[in-house]
């Protein structure tokens, strides 16, 4: 009995040896530097994304749950759910700390400088700390994907258009090269339920206009960085295979029609209560 187990278990690692990875990693707490060696030798070897990273930006009630399905069903890529933005403060201590590395006062060994020990900072030392944070974070005991990254629909009331773009891009140099899906809806339909139908009147036109604001930045950003972000909307993803072959170009992949049709056939939705 126990040779039967044995045998379908080694089979099922030799079926699937990321799975089977993924399971001992959970099971042994492997360090972080191993788990990335192990997402970087484990399959899949081909139609890889030649990005390492991935976000969906979006707000609430876009579908964005589906997209990011889909999305981590393609090969080697595994995207997580929101988060509420939580790495995007490091950016701006990385521009501070970029700063202070570019001081050029003298005497900084000595304790009686001002900017005493400031000439050892190091903003690579400093950015390689932050990758490894965040993907502790989102990958803590399994091997890191080949892409990793996350959707989240809070940007458009976050930060200004200036701040935007910047923590767009600081968010791509995390694990470089990255990539941005941007997800929009028709606003009638997205704001017709959940919490913007419980808005005030007053408060939904404010919100309206601020996500109206919100689409010309995606827009405007998708239309000057076509190398690394695709604009799609619902309508277009749920109705025609182009906003995913779009998608697959941007990333190199070759585009799955299969794994496009079996996300849309899967119900994905947004949890009516927290979980205790």
């Amino acid at each position: 009995m126990i040779g039967h187990h044995v045998l379908h278990a080694l089979h099922g690692a030799i079926n699937n040896p990321a799975l089977a990875a993924s399971y001992i990693t959970r099971r042994l707490k492997l360090p972080y530097w191993f788990r990335v060696l192990l997402g970087a030798v484990l399959p899949p070897y081909f139609n890889v994304s030649k990005m390492r990273s991935l976000y969906v930006v979006t707000y609430g009630r876009s579908g964005s749950t589906l997209l990011t399905g889909y999305l981590s069903k393609l090969p080697g890529c595994d995207l997580k759910g929101e988060n509420y933005l939580f790495p995007l403060p490091l950016a701006d201590a990385d521009e501070r700390l970029l700063a202070a590395t570019k001081l050029n006062y003298g005497n900084r060994h000595s304790s009686a400088s001002p900017w005493y020990g400031s000439h050892e900072f190091s903003i690579w030392r400093w950015r390689r700390d932050v990758r490894r944070a965040i993907l502790n974070q989102l990958y803590p005991t399994r091997p890191i994907p080949k892409t990793v990254g996350f959707k989240e629909i809070r940007w458009w009331y976050r930060m200004t258009e200036k701040d935007y773009q910047a923590k767009l891009d600081w968010l791509r140099s995390i694990r470089p090269p990255g990539a941005i899906v941007f997800l929009t809806r028709d606003l009638d339909k997205t704001m017709a339920g959940a919490w913007w139908a419980e808005m005030s009147d007053d408060d939904r036109a404010e919100a309206r206009k601020n996500l109206e604001r919100f689409e010309g930045w995606v827009r405007d950003y998708a239309a000057t960085h076509p190398d690394h972000s695709v604009h799609v909307t619902y309508e277009d993803f749920t109705t025609s295979s182009e906003p995913a072959q779009r998608i697959c170009r941007m990333l190199g992949l070759r585009f799955d029609e299969g794994k496009y049709r079996e996300t849309l056939g899967e119900r994905y939705s947004y949890p009516s209560k927290k979980s205790d």
